[in-house]
């Protein structure tokens, strides 16, 4: 009795020991079945993780570059502003000085607003004398000339106011006026003509004396007549000129005169007094070396306020020149 019930015992616990191994082993079972479709759940969720983060990275990739477009264009942005400031900068200073030009325009137009009429008081106190100094007898040949010249070289104004407007020539009249002076010295040594710039006014002959004769003279009448070459209305410089080029110190017979034929002069008179007393001195007898002559003529003296005071400066200047240079000063009728 005891025995049976030692063999049941054991038997029940193989049994059990069965059921639980078989349990075991189905589980086992079952752990394998799913671990294949775990598997594959586990690589597809790695190949979405995988997409995901390319994803991503591309994602990154694109901001990055949009990062480093922005900052392109924020630095070309901060470039222009600079560029815009400094233009800015600039107009502000550009301003400043137009401003201050235009303050300077208006300080000197007020100032030759002033200047302006104090040449008009000038003008209207100087228009009696010269009105009296202009109208000299009606004569042709002039009055008061040096007539022991033997060497004559004349300066001839040939701007604008000293042409006929028509034809642009040099006025007829004043071309016969260098005749007449020609007239009264029928036997020199030596004639020459220049332009008031200083232009010897026949070609080929700078810096030396023509040879007298009337072939000479009428052919630089006509060459005179018909002159190009517009001057400056100043005829300084070929006074300066004649007398530097044409005067020979060493030619003790030389005795030479220049004769001015102008209607205005634009300059001021003193430096050209000062100028003269040094290329022009005296001789020890007091005489000048060069006599010095002038004839005005009337062009500019009808437009009180288009150049009559050049007009009045001619006069003035070459007066005093012609007392000073052993000359005389003739003004010419307005012929007109």
């Amino acid at each position: 009795m005891r025995a049976r019930n030692k063999r049941d015992s054991a038997d029940f616990g193989l049994s059990f020991l069965d059921c639980i191994c078989c349990g075991f082993g189905a589980i086992v079972l079952l752990f394998v079945i799913t671990m294949g479709s775990a598997n594959q759940m586990i690589q597809s969720l790695r190949d979405r993780l995988q997409e995901v983060t390319q994803q991503r990275l591309s994602r990154l990739e694109q901001l990055d570059a949009q990062e480093v477009e922005i900052s392109r264009r924020a630095e070309i942005a901060e470039d222009k502003a600079e560029q815009a400031e400094r233009r800015n900068t600039q107009l502000r200073s550009m301003v400043d000085e137009l401003a201050l030009q235009l303050a300077q325009l208006e300080a000197g137009q007020e100032a030759k607003m002033v200047e302006l009429e104090k040449e008009k008081t000038e003008i209207a106190s100087m228009q009696k004398e010269l009105e009296v100094e202009m109208n000299l007898p009606d004569i042709n040949l002039p009055v008061g000339l040096p007539v022991e010249s033997n060497y004559i070289a004349f300066v001839f104004d040939t701007s604008g106011s000293m042409r006929d407007t028509a034809t642009e020539n040099l006025h007829a009249a004043a071309v016969e006026k260098i005749r007449n002076v020609l007239d009264s010295y029928p036997e020199i040594k030596g004639v020459q003509f220049l332009d008031a710039d200083g232009r010897f006014m026949l070609p080929g002959t700078p810096g030396i004396w023509l040879t007298d004769d009337p072939a000479t003279r009428e052919g630089a009448l006509r060459v005179l007549a018909s002159y190009a070459y517009f001057s400056n209305s100043n005829p300084v410089p070929g006074i300066f000129r004649a007398i530097r080029s044409l005067y020979q110190p060493d030619n003790e017979d030389m005795r030479m005169a220049v004769f001015v034929f102008g209607d205005e002069f634009t300059g001021k008179a003193e430096p050209v007094l000062q100028r003269l007393e040094q290329i022009n001195p005296r001789k020890e007898d007091g005489r000048r070396h060069v006599s010095i002559n002038a004839v005005g003529f009337p062009t500019v003296l009808g437009y009180p306020l288009l150049g009559s005071h050049t007009g009045m400066k001619y006069a003035n200047l070459m007066r005093e020149v012609a007392f000073r240079h052993d000359g005389a000063f003739i003004a010419v009728r307005n012929e007109r």
